[in-house]
């Protein structure tokens, strides 16, 4: 039995992979179930309501109160539920590295560290895997693959790539098909990126139409994207985030920094151009100016990112090859 184990209740890209990989090797035969826990420490297995969003990915799939630790099951955990493995002493254990900032986070929440305590790589390491070989890991980006070499140094034997595919619903369709005119539009998530969004909104409303994606259903979230010309992602991009796929796929052109995943042309492989430097600050007038020329050239530009589109479509095919590869 393969279990895999995922916080209740909670509505992001990193819970709905979880269901997604569960869905995959139930149909390919394997034996896979999923295991909720609190959204609280200390960690606990509960028992949760499916989101209606995953309920798609769980008609094959059962729900445990319980993980049974013997030798021929299996325990995957996203490294927000690291701790949960300290309790796995007969299963294989695997932890998925989903997000590198989600496994800072749960550092400083729970431990009390700093930032500046994480530039120390032994704090970095907390659940010392550099010396645990018993435990596997995977990898959702290119990101979280250095970030494991260079900063906690995992040997690259005891580590994998799996990633993911976004939502069935974005690929369905080719936006060309549906003849929905585009409009001089940007879209953004104003959870990503703070400060540098409020900048960049700030300085260039008086030319740019900012529309947020926030209290949208899937089909409205879809409808803005197929609209909007471009879509701007300042946010850390603590791995392949889903929203600049999702948006691409719709015939969006996509601006972000060079933060996290972001910085990595095998996960966002788009032209430079359209990755604005925002280490220390960023460049509003820069990024008007891109965003203008796309307004103005939109179907010349948008050929730019061809290469991006054609790794999300064939994400999902490259995901249950590698499902197929890693668990067999």
């Amino acid at each position: 039995m393969i279990y895999i184990v995922a916080v209740e209740n909670r509505k992001s890209g990193g819970p709905e992979l979880l269901h997604q990989l569960a869905y995959v090797l139930n149909a390919i035969g394997k034996q896979a179930q999923m295991v909720y826990v609190a959204n609280a420490f200390p960690l606990r297995i509960v028992k949760a309501n499916v989101i209606d969003e995953y309920g798609a990915y769980c008609s094959q799939t059962e729900f445990r109160l319980e993980v049974i630790d013997r030798p021929e099951n299996m325990v995957v955990v996203p490294e927000i539920l690291f701790e949960i493995l300290e309790d796995i002493h007969c299963a294989t254990k695997v932890a998925w590295w989903l997000s590198v900032d989600g496994y800072k986070d749960i550092l400083k929440d729970k431990y009390s560290f700093t930032d500046d305590d994480l530039k120390d790589h032994s704090c970095l390491d907390y659940y010392r895997f550099r010396e645990r070989e018993d435990v596997f890991h995977l990898v959702q980006s290119y990101y979280a693959w250095d970030f494991l070499k260079t900063k906690i140094g995992i040997a690259s034997e005891r580590t994998d790539y799996l990633s993911d595919y976004i939502n069935d619903v974005y690929l369905q369709t080719d936006p060309e098909d549906l003849q929905i005119e585009k409009k001089n539009m940007v879209i953004f998530n104003p959870k990503k990126g703070g400060w540098r969004l409020k900048k960049i909104i700030d300085g260039t409303r008086d030319e740019i139409l900012w529309v947020p994606l926030e209290n949208l259903t899937k089909e409205k979230m879809r409808l803005h994207m197929l609209i909007a010309k471009v879509y701007v992602d300042f946010g850390n991009h603590p791995g392949k985030d889903r929203i600049p796929r999702e948006a691409a796929i719709s015939g969006c052109c996509v601006i972000t920094g060079m933060q996290g995943a972001a910085a990595y042309d095998k996960d966002v492989p788009i032209p430079s151009r359209y990755k604005i430097d925002d280490e220390q600050d960023v460049d509003v007038d820069l990024v008007r100016r891109t965003i203008l020329d796309i307004f103005d050239h939109y179907e010349e530009r948008s050929k730019d990112f061809e290469e991006y589109r054609n790794m999300i479509r064939s994400e999902k095919e490259a995901f249950v090859q590698d499902v197929m590869r890693l668990f067999r």
